[in-house]
């Protein structure tokens, strides 16, 4: 009895050692799990920052990106200097910078003037007045660039509100200089967009100006950022929420605004409350089992004891165990040991067929995973055509679940891959073990491309077919598009030719027809009645009205084949203009109109081909006589702007409705269906005048309004380099 009770003393005093060793293990694995639990909070609350400053870094991106595109503009460069009135009206309008999602467009030149600034309301598209500090900020030369590689971004705290501001130096397209000025876009970084960032984030946000009185704890965090070198600041609020910090500096890199961004404490709460499940759990089992053992151990050792080994015997009489542990003394611990052996020999084993079992399992979880991560459709029937498994992209397509779909006809299932499976022939695959694949084009007219490959077991029989399907309907778009694409092209050249040779063929018999015809008026072969003489001049104006139309058709035709060459000479431009005048004076006189002719006195000689710029102002001229009313006027103008020379035509006639704008430069177009029955012309004119200017390095516009008149404008270079003054050719 006496070494019973020194045997349970101990065994008491060994319990209790235990319990304090696991009750200091359980307590130090709970502090460490909620450490864990706000180490996890942080790094969580931490990403979901990022998430919101990418969003923000994404405007300012969108908004740099914007202004770069439009500084580098050819329109953009020419603006700056000339001011185009329809380059605004076009371009630069409410609609625009509303799609735009612009607040401000502002050009500056590059002496630091305000050329144009426009502000609108991105809700409403109506025109605002531009911010005064901004238009300071300007003056001051705080947000200008000076060379073509200089930029600014930022924000800068307006009283109205911050506002995301992108400043770009005005290139040319190929961003090369000289810096014509700055292009300067904005937008107000207000409640609107704090608003749409919360909603793509789903993250609740606050903002407060650095400059403006702000609450307690955003000031707190405002001196914190000048003391850290992490510039994003986490701080639970309460038991329920989160905050994260973060400032947004201004264009000179100065704290300009706070951040704060609350998000619920939902993962720390259930790891928190987890923690404290375990750790109420294992307290209370650590306890549980040390009085159970104290108890066992002092009331029931024997008995236990006995009870394992009688427990033990019964299994191992069903099976053959080897023995593992050393055996001593012939006692209840031998038959114990014993036992014990029998035991871990068929756990070995058993966890060598476990192992075996979870590695098979393992590599058919990968390989379904790889399968599912394919957009191809991939199916595997057995010989009966039934469905054993496939990947997400045949379900999808099928509209079904895996349960669903196991044990179905692949000919009778639903989506593409029943018709597939007739298109396969699946039967005599597996009759012949024939690999088959091709295209199939579905009801729908999509394309697909499709294999199916026969699976042999061990022996070589089939037991299967993996059936994979693509899809190829956009490749194939994109190879016919490419076909129509070069069989257009080859249309187009021969269109080409093909007048241009019938031009040819076509003004020679004109020519013979229009002199002998003037021969017959000039009465050179004797004399002709009244009716006669009348005659003779209609077909002399008729081959004359045709000739012009073929050799405008083979001027046009020689644009398009890419063969109109120019032919640069130096000539007087007050001759030139005064010359159309005087051609154009009879037809001008019929209607009693005036032709009067502007010009800069400083312009003297320009550089172009002579005969051709010659053919731009007799078009441009004679249209405006034709379509303008008897006893009016028709102002000729030349200014010179920079190296170029502007010439302007203006009319006070019957002008240009909106919607046939759009057809002033296109070949064979007239505006007015009533005019062409009234006027003579091929509809050629204006798109010769366009071309013609554009080979000469210049460009071409106009401004119209219907009953009131239009202007058609154009500018050239006034001198060409004299190296490159050959023959020039345009490139189509």
């Amino acid at each position: 009895m006496v070494s019973i009770i020194d045997i349970s003393r101990k065994v008491f005093i060994i319990t209790l050692l235990i319990c304090a060793v696991l009750t200091a293990a359980f307590t130090l694995t709970h502090n460490m799990g909620l450490s864990n639990s706000l180490e996890l909070e942080r790094v969580d609350t931490l990403q979901n920052v990022g998430r919101i400053q990418n969003t923000i870094s994404l405007q300012q991106r969108d908004l740099d990106y914007l202004v770069a595109d439009w500084a580098c503009w050819n329109e953009s460069y020419r603006f700056v200097e000339d001011r185009n009135q329809r380059f605004i009206d076009e371009t630069i309008k409410n609609e625009t910078l509303s799609v735009l999602k612009l607040n401000v467009l502002i050009y500056v030149n590059d002496s630091g003037s305000v050329v144009y600034a426009k502000a609108v309301d991105i809700g409403t598209a109506e025109q605002q007045p531009v911010p005064k500090d901004l238009l300071k900020l300007i003056k001051d030369k705080t947000l200008l660039t000076k060379s073509k590689n200089e930029t600014f971004r930022g924000f800068v705290l307006l009283d109205k509100d911050p506002m995301f501001i992108s400043c770009h130096p005005i290139l040319t397209t190929e961003y090369q200089g000289p810096v014509k000025g700055t292009l300067i876009f904005g937008r107000y970084f207000d409640k609107p967009l704090l608003d749409s960032f919360s909603n793509a984030t789903h993250i609740s946000l606050s903002k407060y100006r650095v400059d403006r009185d702000m609450p307690l704890d955003f000031q707190t965090k405002l001196k914190n950022f000048s003391e850290l070198s992490d510039k994003t600041i986490i701080e639970p609020i309460d038991k329920e929420k989160v905050a994260g910090y973060f400032e947004l500096r201004d264009t000179s890199g100065q704290p300009a605004l706070i951040i704060r961004a609350d998000f619920p404490r939902d993962l720390y709460l259930r790891s928190e409350r987890t923690v404290n499940y375990i750790f109420s759990f294992l307290m209370l089992t650590g306890l549980m089992t040390g009085i159970g053992v104290k108890f066992a151990i002092d009331k029931l050792f024997i008995s236990r004891l006995i009870g394992i080994e009688n427990f033990v015997t019964r299994v191992r009489s069903e099976k053959d165990f080897s023995k593992r542990l050393p055996l001593k003394d012939n006692d209840e611990l031998y038959r114990v040991s014993r036992e014990i052996n029998g035991m871990l020999n068929e756990i070995y084993l058993t966890e060598q067929e476990y192992r075996k079992e979870q590695e098979l399992k393992a590599q058919e979880r990968e390989n379904k995973v790889l399968l599912d991560s394919l957009n191809e459709l991939v199916v595997f029937v057995n010989p009966q055509l039934n469905i054993i498994w496939a990947n997400r992209a045949t379900l999808e397509n099928m509209k079904m679940s895996l349960q669903e779909a196991v044990g179905i006809c692949i000919k009778s299932a639903p989506g593409i891959s029943g018709p597939l499976s007739e298109y396969l022939q699946l039967e005599q695959i597996f009759v012949t073990g024939n690999k088959k694949s091709g295209e199939f084009t579905a009801k729908d007219d999509s394309s697909w491309f499709v294999q199916a490959i026969p699976v042999t077991d061990e022996d070589g029989k089939i037991i299967g077919i993996l059936e994979t399907c693509r899809d190829i309907t956009e490749k194939k778009a994109a190879e016919k598009l490419l076909q129509e694409k070069q069989i257009a092209e080859v249309a187009n050249r021969t269109k080409s030719d093909f007048l241009a040779n019938m031009s040819h063929e076509l003004r020679t018999p004109l020519n013979s027809i229009i002199g002998f015809s003037d021969l017959l008026h000039e009465q050179a072969y004797g004399d002709l009645n009244e009716k006669q003489l009348r005659s003779v001049g209609n077909i002399s104006k008729s081959g004359k009205h045709l000739l012009n139309l073929i050799n405008d058709i083979l001027d046009l035709s020689k644009v398009e084949a890419g063969k109109l060459e120019l032919d640069y000479k130096e000539f007087e431009l007050a001759n030139k203009l005064n010359l159309i005048k005087n051609l154009l004076f009879p037809i001008a006189d019929q209607k009693k109109i005036v032709i009067e002719i502007e010009m800069d006195n400083k312009l003297k000689d320009i550089r172009a081909d002579e005969e051709r710029f010659v053919q731009v102002m007799y078009n441009l001229v004679d249209n405006a006589i034709k379509f303008s009313h008897e006893k009016s006027v028709v102002k000729i103008g030349a200014r010179k702007k920079g190296d170029l020379v502007e010439i302007t035509v203006e009319d006070t006639g019957i002008g240009i409705k909106t919607e046939d704008e759009n057809k002033i430069f296109k070949p064979f177009s007239q505006i007015d269906p009533f005019s062409s029955k009234t006027s003579e012309g091929t509809g050629l004119g204006l798109s010769l005048v366009k071309q013609i200017v554009h080979l000469h390095g210049g460009y071409v516009w106009f401004r119209s309004k219907a009953r009131e008149g239009s202007t058609f404008a154009f500018t050239i270079p006034i001198n060409v380099d004299k190296g490159n003054s050959g023959d020039a050719e345009l490139d189509v």
